[in-house]
């Protein structure tokens, strides 16, 4: 069932989403897009991603690595869970409506971590 721009979603929640080429070196195609806003940002229109890639070798202290075990599936999902690193460095905006099929969400420390590397590249005390 598609989202609504009312349907609830969490920090944390990840998304298949399609991001069009932007022309750069951005993330682009068929991606896992977390969920970064806050629910009652979220409760609205657009919501805050952050995209995610399996290229380990991107991680650094603002792209988060995020091990498997902090990913909790969700029942319909039939993709695989890997090691993946959460993308801050490119962090956007899009309509909730943009959001495909939910892939999981992210544990708690998951969601902090990416918190953390979020407030490192903006600077945030």
């Amino acid at each position: 069932m598609p989202l609504t721009e009312t349907s609830p979603i969490d920090a944390g929640e990840i998304y298949w989403v399609t991001i069009p080429s932007r022309g750069g070196r951005e993330q682009e195609g068929r991606r896992p897009c977390i969920v970064m806003s806050r629910r009652g940002v979220n409760h609205g229109n657009p919501v805050v991603v952050v995209p995610m890639s399996t290229n380990l070798k991107k991680a650094n202290s603002y792209n988060i690595q995020i091990p498997a075990a902090e990913i909790v599936k969700d029942v319909n999902c039939q993709s695989n869970i890997v090691d993946s690193v959460a993308l801050c460095g490119q962090v956007f905006a899009i309509d909730k409506r943009k959001l495909e099929e939910k892939i999981g969400k992210l544990s708690h420390l998951a969601v902090v971590s990416i918190q953390l590397g979020l407030s490192y590249l903006f600077d945030i005390r």
